[in-house]
């Protein structure tokens, strides 16, 4: 019997039993997928207010204030929310455990990018890694952004970080007022040096820091404002001189000042490189491994405009915590001192003795955050989540703001409570950098940089200064703080002076004086 089987299977029958074996099968997954595909279509959308003939939402989205409205609609429609405006459908999650699904668990369906028209086209940002489609370009500038300053390479850039952060700290015996724009300048030298090293001439490094701080004065609140140009893409040819056409006019400047921090410092780094004085930087590294390219150029020239504002945005977040808080700001002095016996100044070496000083930092992300909604994701194809259809090419807005304060996460979330994270609570808790920082494909390429800028700074001020009002001025009263309206939030109307904390802080300050 055996042998006739063989026989068999090497008989003409052995391709008619396959052929209706390969048909039997087609049929079967042709059929199957049309009813998947037919349930699927079936699906209802996520629930969300009420839609209008053509224009969809267009009358109940917000024009400015997107957060506070995403919130609204999370207590009236849910977790998932949808919205539609004329060529665009749109959710909103307002959950974590969805945002993990869709966008941490399915990154290459939901990793793509629909950046409004007026900050994609009209004020020229296209080149942009942090806005790019995903593919060949936008993978080839992350590789060179984790080859520099990714998780095993950042370190090598902390004698540059604490050399500047050295100098704020002796800036800052005599500022009082507002510190978010001298956090921005400082962390941009910073960021400066690390990319392009210390042989740029001194006039491009200004210039440079001044173009980049106009170009995120302009996109910042460009982002969650209501721009008619991206409706109606056809305004964007109408002339800069016509009433109305204000965004014209930031759109020209705005590709001005692209064009300038994408090629100037490139060019010239290369020529150094090229005649061997360039000397060690990421430019340099870069070159050395990938040779000069229009990536490497992107790469580099997002580092300024993603990071410094980013990571400005998280210190001064910190500062407002220990101006608002004192009692965690002289715990996380207390700390730091426990570690450098208040004879040295504090090392980047030194995160890992310092758990409370982490928490806070944890926390200062949670707490009011600085970026309340994510940069947008778009799907590439359908999805169904938790019974809804979200079909592909729907933007996805992620609500940061009420994920990091959403009570059935955190329990008590009006409150600055840092001790959440070093108690068996924790285990429980997301990390809050890993929502600000992003998800799936689109993490932020800087974070470990910026992570270890920031959380240096702020526990180096702690330790070095009392965050005190102005004279004359009274503490702020936390719930009654308020928070400007643009991507990356400060709190409106801080003004703060650093008093140093002691003849210890003064001695340290006089002799880091002398190694500057």
């Amino acid at each position: 019997m055996e042998h006739t089987l063989d026989r068999l299977a090497d008989s003409p029958l052995k391709l008619a039993g396959v052929t209706l074996s390969i048909a039997t099968i087609g049929y079967a997954l042709f059929h199957g997928l049309k009813k998947i595909s037919r349930r699927s279509n079936e699906l209802p959308p996520p629930p969300g207010p009420p839609r209008h003939f053509l224009i969809g939402n267009l009358l109940h989205f917000p024009k400015d204030h997107f957060y506070e409205r995403f919130c609204e609609w999370q207590k009236e429609y849910g977790d998932i929310v949808s919205v539609e405006l004329p060529g665009t459908s749109m959710v909103i999650l307002n959950s974590y455990e969805i945002v993990q699904e869709l966008l941490n668990k399915k990154p290459s369906s939901t990793a793509g990018r629909k950046i409004g028209y007026m900050i994609y086209e009209v004020m020229g940002f296209q080149w942009s890694p942090v806005l790019a489609q995903p593919g060949l370009h936008h993978s080839n500038q992350r590789k060179m952004l984790r080859r520099g300053i990714g998780p095993q390479r950042v370190g090598s850039h902390d004698p540059i970080i604490e050399k500047n952060i050295t100098k704020l700290m002796l800036t800052l015996q005599r500022f009082q007022g507002d510190p978010h724009p001298l956090m921005l300048r400082a962390i941009g030298d910073i960021v400066i040096e690390v990319t392009y090293g210390t042989k740029l001439p001194s006039s491009m490094n200004r210039g440079l820091s001044s173009w980049n701080i106009e170009v995120m004065d302009l996109v910042n609140p460009a982002f969650f404002a209501f721009w008619l140009v991206d409706i109606f893409p056809f305004l964007h040819f109408i002339p800069s001189w016509m009433p109305g056409a204000k965004f014209k006019r930031i759109g020209d400047r705005s590709t001005w000042l692209c064009k300038q921090i994408r090629y100037a410092p490139f060019e010239k780094a290369c020529e150094l490189h090229k005649s061997g004085e360039l000397g060690h930087s990421l430019v340099g590294d870069l070159l050395d491994e990938f040779g000069p390219s229009g990536d490497a150029m992107d790469a580099l020239a997002i580092l300024y405009v993603a990071g410094s504002d980013t990571t400005a945005a998280s210190v001064t977040a910190f500062i407002n915590a220990l101006l608002l808080f004192p009692d965690v700001s002289k715990k996380v002095y207390e700390e730091v001192i426990s570690v450098t016996d208040g004879t040295r100044m504090p090392r980047i070496s030194d995160r890992p003795n310092l758990p409370y000083s982490e928490a806070v930092w944890k926390e200062v992300f949670r707490w009011n955050t600085f970026t309340p909604v994510a940069l947008p994701h778009v799907t590439n194809q359908d999805e169904v989540v938790n019974g809804y259809l979200i079909k592909a090419g729907t933007i996805i807005n992620a609500n940061n703001g009420f994920i990091l304060n959403d009570p059935r996460i955190w329990g008590d979330p009006e409150n600055f409570r840092p001790e959440r994270f070093l108690t068996d609570e924790a285990n429980s808790l997301p990390n809050p950098l890993s929502i600000v920082f992003g998800y799936g494909m689109r993490v932020c390429a800087g974070m470990y940089l910026a992570d270890r800028t920031g959380f240096h700074i702020g526990t180096t001020i702690a330790a070095l200064y009392d965050v005190a009002t102005l004279e004359g001025k009274s503490r702020p009263r936390p719930e009654l703080a308020e928070y400007t309206d643009i991507m990356f939030r400060t709190p409106v109307g801080l003004e703060a002076r650093f008093l140093p904390r002691d003849s210890r802080t003064l001695d340290l300050l006089r002799d880091a004086k002398l190694e500057v």
